[in-house]
């Protein structure tokens, strides 16, 4: 007799003593002590067979493609694959950053535990197989609950390019306009090191977590990726960074109250993140650009992200953001954890990192504008403060009689139908330093500029779901010109 348990098997008397039994995957249990009439022999390795035609045949499992099928779903819902996909947006300092490597999760009840070991190559301008080029991803971590409550803790360690600012607009539209028309909206720098983190689950997709770590940061300098419709322009230059070794504490937290997370029409959005940071300086130190002189700095930084979505009527909702963050305290903040308030997620009515008024509020800059832009247009301001609403009315396109839909989708062909939504919208913000007052970029670090030379906009649109066009008209500044942009999706 053959036993494919593949699991324990047990036999009990007389029938472990009859005739030959040969075990395959698996133990087998209730064996009788001493020789008896009948032989056993048990094979522990995983057996693949299966019936046909009430016999039991041999799987064949030995091609490679078949193994590494069996490999990735063996043990559901356990999972085992090699991942491959992009790492980050693309962007001049990295062109395309392809990430690959295995990922195993295993699963037991509510326990799971997973491991990622990811490996990272930049395209850059060209494929060149330089240290540069490299990086990678490694973490593991245990979660102990469901998706709607869980506690998790583990460790990573990283050497990857990170983003300066990544609330204003999303990776999809950084890259795609970075793809087709050489327009990089982020600025980034370098970060290798390693932390260890807990983080906690709850209900209303809250999560908060906590993660100690210690990096090394570096700049980066911008490529010259391929560019699509490029023309004449040049990419522009990536802001330089201060390098050394940081030392981190950070704490965030999430609350997300939303009937959709992609088309919210009512709830709340919170988002905070506390980082308390020291970094050990050892390059570049330029006391004049960077007002600093020491080796070594501290800083808290808080950031926070606080929306509201409110349906008035049935196809109609206004929705209000606040979005802060700054020095808290501490001596300075790093130029890559400071701010700037421009462009298409902030002030669509002035041009991305332009210099439309002096004092500039908007990136904090007081250098010449062929300095500034040489230097790569950065982010400058130690605090900010942004102010949006809109209101939001849905409108149904219908064209040769075709049957009204009570669905939200925002496209379909049935009689050349588009269902959209007019946005009427306002924008108000700026940023300032900290310090002695001055005549209106500087402020004491109690003070706060509310409606203190704060620029605003004012614009409408129309939003088809994947996409939206926009008009906005500023209301301050030496140029009134009003700017026609597109997003990907909605606004916030």
């Amino acid at each position: 007799a053959v036993l494919p348990t593949n699991r324990a098997g047990r036999l009990d008397p007389p029938a472990a003593g009859r005739g030959t039994h040969i075990g395959v995957g698996g133990v087998v249990v209730g064996r009788p002590r001493g020789r008896g009439p009948g032989d056993m022999q048990v094979w522990r390795s995983t057996f693949a067979y299966r019936e046909a035609e009430g016999r039991l045949e041999v799987s064949d499992d030995a091609t490679i493609l078949s193994r590494y099928a069996g490999w990735r779903l063996r043990g559901t819902p356990d999972l085992r694959d090699v991942l491959v996909s992009s790492a980050h947006t693309y962007n001049r300092v990295e062109g395309l950053a392809i990430l690959a490597g295995p990922r195993i999760r295993f699963t037991r009840g509510e326990s799971r535990t997973s491991f990622e070991a990811f490996g990272i190559f930049r395209t850059g301008d060209r494929l060149a197989l330089e240290r540069e080029n490299f990086g990678h991803r490694l973490r593991a971590e245990f979660r102990e609950g469901t998706d709607a409550r869980y506690l998790a803790f583990g460790a990573e360690h990283h050497d990857e390019v990170d983003a300066v600012e990544s609330w204003t607009v999303s990776g999809t539209e950084t890259g795609l306009s970075s793809l087709l028309f050489g327009r990089d909206y982020r600025d980034y720098w370098n970060r290798e090191g390693g932390q260890l983190f807990v983080q906690s689950g709850g209900a209303n997709r809250s999560v908060v977590s906590l993660h100690i770590g210690r990096e090394q940061w570096k700049s980066r300098e911008a490529q010259n990726p391929l560019v699509l419709f490029q023309g004449n322009r040049d990419w522009r230059p990536n802001p330089a960074v201060l390098e050394g070794t940081a030392t981190l504490i950070g704490l965030d937290a999430v609350l997300d109250t939303r009937n959709d997370t992609e088309r919210p029409r009512d709830g709340w959005f919170l988002q905070g993140n506390y980082e308390r940071g020291r970094l050990e300086i050892n390059g570049p130190l330029d006391s004049t650009s960077l007002a600093l002189t020491a080796p070594e700095l501290s800083y808290g930084r808080l950031f926070l992200d606080v929306r509201r979505y409110n349906r008035i009527a049935p196809h109609t909702s206004v929705n209000v953001r606040l979005v802060a963050g700054g020095l808290l305290d501490g001596d300075a903040l790093p130029p890559q954890r400071q701010f700037s308030v421009s462009g298409v997620g902030a002030l669509p009515g002035y041009a991305f990192r332009g210099l439309a008024s002096a004092p500039d509020v908007g990136m904090c800059n007081t250098s010449p504008e062929v300095e500034f832009a040489a230097a790569g247009r950065p982010a400058g301001c130690d605090r900010m403060l942004l102010l949006q609403a809109e209101w939001k009315s849905d409108f149904r396109i219908s064209l040769f009689g075709a049957d009204r839909r009570t669905d939200d989708r925002r496209w379909y062909a049935d009689g050349l139908r588009a269902d959209g939504t007019v946005i009427a919208f306002v924008n108000s913000g700026r940023g300032w330093r900290t310090g002695a007052r001055d005549g209106g970029l500087t402020y004491p670090r109690g003070t706060v500029p509310l409606f203190d030379g704060f620029r605003t906009d004012v614009g409408v649109g129309v939003d088809f779901g994947d996409f939206g066009v926009y008009a906005a008209q500023p209301l301050q500044g030496s140029s009134r010109t009003p700017r026609l942009f597109v997003r990907l999706g909605t606004r916030f």
